[in-house]
């Protein structure tokens, strides 16, 4: 009989109560799903937005160049392709420079995904960022290729991997990504 008495004393919590909090929750995560996608629409339209008016700017200034026309520069002239990714996601934006920008940094260059990271890599970005990318004073332009086909990006990619190759092909963290200091 004591081994029923300890039983009843130990009885699991009561199921209702579960049932009762998971329904509660159905309408906070439908009123959450209400809003994310309205948010998601809008975040990624100023996106948008943002690089359409980059490249309206860009043009505007003469640092505007059709992916067919950076395509043929870089098979016939070489240079450096800077490839400003912002997240894996995306947006991702292509700079041509004519220089090759291994050779003339002062600082050492290495993949996208340790240079996000920032610490002794922020001068690679800054000095990347003055030189080449700046809408301001940057010499490097802005490749138009929101259209271009992702196989053909891939391709151009692949082929400036080559040691032998005229044109390089470099990854860069933008500097609005680069993790800040505290106090900055």
């Amino acid at each position: 009989m004591q081994r029923q008495g300890t039983r009843s004393a130990e009885r699991p919590p009561s199921t209702a109560l579960g049932a009762v909090l998971g329904v509660a929750v159905i309408p906070l995560l439908a009123m959450g799903a209400c809003l994310a996608i309205p948010y998601t629409v809008g975040a990624r339209w100023l996106r948008m937005h943002r690089e359409h008016k980059l490249r309206l700017l860009m043009k505007s200034r003469g640092r505007l160049i059709a992916w067919p026309e950076f395509v043929r520069a870089m098979h016939e002239r070489g240079g450096t392709c800077l490839e400003e990714k912002f997240s894996p996601k995306g947006p991702v934006r292509f700079w041509w420079t004519p220089e090759d920008v291994q050779r003339e940094s002062p600082h050492e260059i290495i993949d996208w995904f340790t240079m996000r990271k920032g610490r002794q890599y922020v001068p690679f970005v800054h000095w990347c960022r003055a030189r080449y990318t700046s809408a301001d004073g940057g010499s490097a332009v802005l490749v138009d290729a929101p259209l271009a086909p992702r196989r053909e990006i891939y391709a151009l990619w692949s082929e400036c991997r080559s040691d032998a190759a005229k044109a390089k092909w470099i990854e860069v963290a933008p500097p609005e990504i680069l993790p800040h200091k505290p106090g900055e």
